[in-house]
């Protein structure tokens, strides 16, 4: 979590703490946009299609036509789909912190749907995977997953910088990711190497 030096640990600078739902959802808005318009194009053939709690995947959930159906754990997601498609809201216990549901009942729920399209969102890209920064968060993605026909994950270039201590997704559980620049090298082979497509914005 740090670099030792001579008066004690220092915290990378490189590496960046994740914050609430709310404060990020002011952060690279017109990004999240473009890489939610992207993304958007993989809806056409896919009817029941899950989106992930996360600010850019709301982005998303602002655009997505009237045909497909809805499912979520995400309340911001909830409110952006009702107003153009059928919604179903994923319950369970609340977590405030993140504006998302988890738990048991989250989890049975998951588990008898079968998605053919789910958008996940990325807290830390790294090289051997997917990252969160909350168990119940990263278990929740990790199920879906397993649950879906074609995976996608969306993500700006900053999850790069960012701290995330629990890995949800290998990059061979993961179809298709859509950011807005080339990853860096080492995890750009990664990815390559796991079979795993990129689009850009960019």
């Amino acid at each position: 979590l740090g670099l030792r030096t001579h008066g004690g640990i220092m915290i990378k600078s490189q590496e960046r703490m994740i914050l609430d739902y709310k404060e990020r959802q002011k952060e690279h808005i017109s990004l999240k946009k473009e890489i939610a318009r992207k993304a958007l194009s993989y809806i056409s053939v896919h009817k029941v299609i899950y989106f992930d709690v996360s600010t850019t995947i709301n982005a998303l959930c602002e655009l997505v036509p009237s045909h497909i159906i809805g499912y979520t754990n995400s309340l911001a997601n909830v409110e952006s789909l009702s107003a153009h498609c059928e919604t179903h809201m994923i319950g369970g216990k609340y977590n405030p912190r993140g504006r998302f549901m988890f738990g048991p009942d989250a989890y049975k729920a998951i588990e008898g749907i079968t998605f053919d399209l789910c958008f996940l969102g990325a807290a830390c890209v790294k090289e051997d995977g997917i990252y969160f920064q909350d168990e119940d968060d990263a278990y929740m993605k990790h199920l879906v997953a397993s649950r879906s026909h074609f995976v996608c994950v969306l993500y700006d270039d900053s999850k790069y910088l960012k701290k995330g201590t629990i890995k949800a997704l290998e990059f061979r559980d993961v179809q298709m990711i859509t950011t807005n620049k080339q990853p860096p090298e080492k995890i750009f082979e990664a990815m390559k190497e796991a079979g795993c497509l990129l689009d850009y914005t960019a």
